[in-house]
């Protein structure tokens, strides 16, 4: 037992010292440059993280790290970047795919398009929905992989929500030219965008909310749709709760405001990183 506990503490140390290598390096790197200098170097740290917080690693040398406060600030630096690079990433595509005469392949040759194929099914049988039912997603970005998912396999027409304007007209761009705008629509906004009206079930009427793992903060978020959804609206939120990917995302953390019942929570299975989990507003 003992011996167990000197190796978590052993490869916690090494975790932390990669941890600490990759902050020295993101952190001199500025917003902008993360999303449009044309060095490599802002691919190469997202690999490097990548890789990192991938691991397989027991929940013991998790617990070491995450118990250390003074390394907040620290995962909150490294977790914007994520968040950034994954914005530059498809930002990227969604060019490509105005500027190609194949824009379908090049979207499946999108990094995480698998991912998002399986996550996309996680969430269509954890709502039970059917061809013809309309959702909105919270945090769409410039390439609404979610929402064309949605719609190319599963007939579901979608509505995203995206805060940037200039990700919202490339979103729109890019749905028109897959030949999805009549099915898909972009609106600039965040949750305060959400209005009781949207969830009138008149054949219509929005079935689920979804939100973004970049959707931020999910407690003001979830508090604020308590007072604009009707009872019994289901909403899923995404979370990364799987070794150092639960450091990064401390939404994983969250306390479930009152007014919410949690019916479902699904762990992700590779290739997908994300766990689902499924709300619905109480009676």
């Amino acid at each position: 037992m003992v011996g167990a506990i000197g190796k978590s503490i052993e490869l916690s140390e090494t975790i932390l010292k990669e941890i600490l290598d990759l902050y020295k390096d993101i952190r001199e790197l500025s917003d902008e440059e993360i999303l449009s200098c044309s060095s490599d170097k802002p691919e190469k740290l997202f690999l490097r993280l990548d890789a990192l917080i991938t691991l397989d690693l027991g929940s013991d040398v998790i617990s070491i790290l995450l118990n250390n406060q003074e390394l907040e600030p620290i995962f909150a630096h490294i977790n914007r970047f994520r968040n950034l690079y994954t914005v530059r990433l498809e930002t990227g595509y969604a060019k490509e795919i105005l500027a190609s005469q194949s824009s379908w392949d090049v979207l499946e040759k999108f990094p995480f398009y698998k991912n998002y194929l399986k996550l996309v099914r996680t969430e269509y049988e954890g709502f039970e929905l059917k061809a013809g039912d309309r959702i909105s997603f919270l945090g769409s970005g410039p390439l609404p992989l979610t929402l064309i998912i949605f719609f190319k396999y599963y007939a579901v027409k979608g509505k995203g929500i995206e805060q940037n304007p200039e990700r919202t007209w490339l979103s729109i761009k890019t749905l028109e030219k897959l030949g999805l705008s009549e099915n898909i629509t972009i609106i600039t906004g965040n949750h305060l965008s959400i209005n009781p009206i949207d969830f009138l079930d008149h054949g219509t009427g929005v079935k689920a909310l979804m939100i973004a793992a970049q959707a931020e903060p999910k407690k003001e978020i979830l508090d604020y749709l308590l007072k604009v959804i009707p009872p019994g609206c289901r909403i899923s939120y995404r979370i990364y709760e799987k070794g150092l990917m639960k450091l990064l995302n401390r939404d994983s953390l969250l306390n479930l405001p009152e007014g919410y019942r949690e019916y479902k929570r699904i762990r992700p299975e590779p290739p997908v990183y994300n766990t689902v989990i499924f709300l619905e507003k109480k009676e």
